[in-house]
């Protein structure tokens, strides 16, 4: 089916549902994958100079790490390397970021057009429940995404104020390892105070931008997967109480087996629209999670060697905010995951729980389609390589753990 084109069949003879009225804090997280430009596939005037501005300011500040890994004493050129990596994932990561924009027009364009599913008579009771599923994930998303960005606001500037502590609690030298925030060649004499002070705004500036990227990632995937989740456990509760909903519609039109039928069969087309989404959704940010795992992985190993190697405290305290911030965009990722899971195992128990067995054949050979597809797992995918739930991030935790002690046992020989 073409990306963006409306599922149709057994739904269309519901009525056309409401648009879905996206609210500020929806808005401002995906404001970074779509820009309110969902008239087209190309990357609006302002999507494009920011995308330049970020990708330019990635590739300058690669060039300067490189700089300082070939030319600096073993201990700064290890930092060096770690930022250096972080800069060639961030490329990456800007890379596939532009892809993405396809495939989020078309998601936003399914939620705001077709999610809202089909208006049909139900009892009141259903209908708050149905509100309250959508408002419980809208309240639990705003908690994840506040949640982070509490922490990226305060990792930014404790990052910045640990080499000014440095500077002004010890003797070392001004543009010294500790002294920095993101560990360059610059093309002057740092331990200069005017040149330093220069130098550190460029390098707050830097981890602005890194974060600025990644944060806008964040919001925009936990926006629509929160979205597919949700209508996820609306579609259950459709299954589950389809016998309750057919009762409650009194139109004289057909039989009551005949509505019941109807009624699984549009269970099924919502199911596919949630598969489909669930396909865009592994395209738009399957790459981006598997960068972000390998990137999550790599900086685990050489940060916290470095942090050991170096033994500055302010090189630590530096090494552990800027990795707890990592770790946390990963369980993120993998969190989402693991929820898409169960959200889809539940509505193979709500299949179970529709009092199959009391109902017409009709019924049940049309829940039996439903059944039968809630059987294959569905799952977030990281660049169709590993499936992301919370058994990877641990699996990361693991091979990060056994990483550091190779490269301990490699350094002790």
């Amino acid at each position: 089916m073409p990306s963006g084109q409306p599922f149709v069949g057994a739904v269309d003879v519901m009525q056309k549902p409401e648009r879905f009225i996206l609210t500020p804090f929806q808005k401002f997280c995906i404001r970074w994958s779509v820009f309110f430009d969902s008239s087209s596939d190309r990357l609006s005037r302002t999507e494009t100079v920011l995308r330049t501005v970020q990708f330019s300011t990635i590739m300058i500040t690669s060039g300067m790490t490189m700089t300082s890994v070939l030319i600096a004493d073993n201990k700064k050129a290890l930092e060096s390397f770690t930022y250096f990596v972080i800069c060639v994932f961030m490329l990456a990561i800007i890379t596939f970021a532009i892809r993405t924009k396809r495939f989020n027009r078309t998601m936003l364009l399914m939620v705001v057009d077709e999610f809202p599913g089909y208006n049909r008579p139900m009892p009141d009771a259903l209908k708050r429940k149905m509100a309250a599923i959508r408002t419980s994930y809208g309240d639990f998303t705003m908690k994840v995404i506040v949640s982070y960005l509490t922490l990226v606001l305060f990792e930014i500037p404790a990052t910045g104020m640990v080499p000014l502590a440095a500077a002004s609690l010890t003797d070392v030298k001004l543009g010294s390892q500790s002294t920095q925030m993101v560990v360059l060649w610059f093309p002057a004499d740092t331990s200069q105070v005017g040149m330093y002070a220069f130098s550190y705004v460029i390098q707050f500036l830097i981890v602005v931008t890194v974060k600025f990227i990644i944060t806008g990632i964040m919001c925009s995937f936990s926006f629509f997967v929160s979205q597919m989740i949700a209508e996820f456990q609306i579609l259950s509760a459709y299954v589950e109480h389809a016998v309750e909903i057919v009762e409650y519609d009194r139109s004289a039109d057909k039989t009551t087996e005949q509505k019941l039928s109807d009624h699984v069969k549009n269970c099924a087309t919502l199911h596919d629209r949630l598969i489909h989404f669930k396909d865009q959704l592994n395209e738009s940010y399957g790459y981006i999670i598997l960068l972000e795992l390998m990137f999550s992985t790599l900086y685990f190993c050489l940060s916290a060697f470095n942090m050991i190697f170096v033994g500055n405290r302010f090189v630590m305290v530096k090494g552990l905010l800027t990795l707890s911030n990592y770790l946390a965009e990963l369980f993120i990722f993998c969190m989402y995951g693991s929820m898409v899971e169960d959200a889809h195992v539940g509505l193979l128990r709500a299949s179970y729980s529709a009092a199959w067995y009391a109902q017409p054949v009709r019924f049940r050979q049309s829940l039996s389609m439903v059944m039968s597809r809630t059987q294959t797992p569905l799952q977030l995918t990281v660049g169709k390589v590993f499936i992301a739930n919370l058994p990877l991030f641990l699996s990361v935790l693991k091979v990060s753990y056994s990483g550091v002690n190779a490269l301990r046992a490699a350094n002790a020989k």
